[in-house]
C-alpha cells in the first residue's frame, strides 16, 4: 500500500487555499485498532480526513504542538467520534460503539448519515500551539461529514469552503481508498472566480473514483486549479497515538480524590487496567502506583487550600 501523504497548495493567486489528502494506510490501520463495521470504518475514516485537513491549516510551531481536535456527536448508533490531527501528519481517532449497522443506501452505498444521525453537534477545537485554543461548535446538517465540514468552515471561520471526503471499503473487510479535499475561498475573492471553482470541485469524480484510476492529491489540486496552482509541501499521514504510562498516570490524577479511592478499593480484588481508547493499548495499574497518585493529589490540594 503506498505511503498516505497530504499535499498543501494555494491557487488564484494565493486568495484560495487547498488541502487534498491520500488517508488509505491510515484509515486501514484505525479499522485494524477498533473493528468498526463497514458503515462506521467509512464515518471514523471521513472524520480522521477531515481532521487532518483541517490540521494542515495550522502552523507548525516550536513552543507547542498545534493540533486540531474534532468531535461529531449525532443522534445515530455510532455515538461520538473524536480525531485529533496534527500539522506535521499524524491522526488518531476512536468511536463509541465500532459496531454499529446500517441498512445501505438506495444507491447501494454505505450510509454513513445513518450511522453518525444527521441531528447533532460538530465542535473543532483548534489549538495553534501559541496561545489558547479556540472552539467552534456548528450543529449537524448531514451526517456525511463533508458537508458538516464546510458549514463549520463557512459559519465558524468565515471562510466559504469546498469538501470533498470518501472511504472506499470492501467486505474482506479492508480499506482499499480514503482521500479528501478541502478548498477555501479566501479575501479578494471575486464572485466570477468564487463560481468557477465551484463548477471545477463539482465536476471531479469522487475522491476514491479518482483514486481507483490512480489519480492522486497533486492531481486532484491541479484539476481545481489548472493555471496557477502552488504546491506549498506535501507531507507523510499516518496514525500515531502517543499514549504512554506517563499520560495514564496524569489523566489518573485529574480524576480526582474520590475516582482514585474508588480504582484502590477495586484493586483488592483484580488488578487495575486501563485502555486507551485511541490504540486500544491496556496499561495494568498497580496498587502501589494508585496509593502514590492518590498521595501526590491530596498534597497538591491541600497546597491550593493553604495558598
Amino acid at each position: 500500500m503506498p505511503e498516505d501523504t497530504i499535499v498543501r497548495a494555494l491557487g488564484l493567486g494565493g486568495r484560495a487555499r487547498a488541502v487534498a489528502a491520500e488517508t488509505t494506510a491510515t484509515v486501514e490501520r484505525l479499522r485494524t485498532i477498533h473493528d468498526p463495521s463497514p458503515t462506521v470504518t467509512a464515518a471514523l475514516g471521513r472524520i480522521a480526513t477531515g481532521a487532518l485537513l483541517l490540521a494542515a491549516s495550522l502552523e507548525k510551531t516550536t513552543r507547542r504542538e498545534p493540533v486540531t481536535t474534532l468531535e461529531v456527536e449525532g443522534d445515530g448508533p455510532a455515538g461520538r467520534f473524536i480525531a485529533t490531527a496534527s500539522p506535521t501528519g499524524w491522526v488518531r481517532a476512536t468511536v463509541d460503539h465500532p459496531e454499529a449497522q446500517a441498512e445501505p443506501r438506495p444507491d447501494g452505498k454505505l450510509n454513513v448519515a445513518a450511522v453518525v444521525g444527521d441531528s447533532g453537534t460538530l465542535i473543532v477545537t483548534r489549538d495553534p500551539g501559541i496561545g489558547e485554543p479556540y472552539r467552534g461548535v456548528v450543529d449537524l446538517v448531514s451526517g456525511e461529514i463533508a458537508k458538516d465540514l464546510a458549514r463549520y468552515l463557512d459559519e465558524s471561520e468565515q471562510t466559504p469552503a469546498a469538501v470533498l471526503l470518501g472511504v472506499f471499503v470492501v467486505p474482506t473487510p479492508s480499506v482499499q481508498h480514503a482521500g479528501g479535499l478541502m478548498v477555501q475561498l479566501l479575501p479578494g475573492v471575486s464572485d466570477a472566480e468564487a463560481r468557477e471553482l465551484s463548477r471545477r470541485v463539482a465536476g471531479l469524480e469522487t475522491v476514491t473514483t479518482q483514486l481507483r484510476a490512480g489519480r492522486g492529491p497533486e492531481e486532484w489540486l491541479r484539476a481545481v486549479f489548472p493555471k496557477d496552482l502552488e504546491i506549498l509541501d506535501t507531507t507523510p499521514a499516518f496514525f500515531r497515538c502517543g499514549c504512554s504510562r506517563d499520560r495514564v498516570d496524569r489523566a489518573l490524577k485529574l480524576l480526582g480524590e474520590a475516582e482514585i479511592r474508588s480504582l484502590l478499593d477495586q484493586s483488592l480484588a483484580e488488578p487495575v487496567e486501563l485502555v486507551c481508547g485511541f490504540c486500544r493499548s491496556a496499561y495494568t495499574v498497580p496498587r502501589d502506583d494508585l496509593a502514590r497518585l492518590l498521595l501526590e493529589v491530596e498534597q497538591e490540594s491541600g497546597r491550593k487550600a493553604s495558598s
